[in-house]
């Protein structure tokens, strides 16, 4: 298996999970392909400390999105978007 462009950087803020997924027993069935906002962060380590090739969902120790850009570097968060949240469509 090898990691695609998406599992590797974000596009428009979001990119693909690179955990990559088995099938009994050790067949690659491709990779977990959520949406994924960056790669592993500290605490997320912690959540799932397993080896991550690039991107991660928020389940494999990824950033959780990070919503609406209100201004310049500054995010308000998936949930005052009010369901349409222009990043993961939420």
């Amino acid at each position: 298996m090898e990691c695609s462009e998406h599992h590797m950087k974000l596009t428009d803020g979001k990119g693909k999970c690179s955990v990559p997924m088995w099938c009994y027993p050790g067949i690659p069935a491709g990779f977990c392909d959520a949406d994924a906002f960056g790669k592993p962060t500290e605490g997320g380590r912690r959540r799932y400390p397993h080896h991550v090739p690039g991107l991660a969902c928020y389940e494999h120790g990824g950033p959780r999105c990070p919503g609406i850009e209100i201004e310049p570097g500054v995010f308000s968060g998936c949930d005052q978007s009010g369901g349409d949240c222009p990043v993961c469509g939420k």
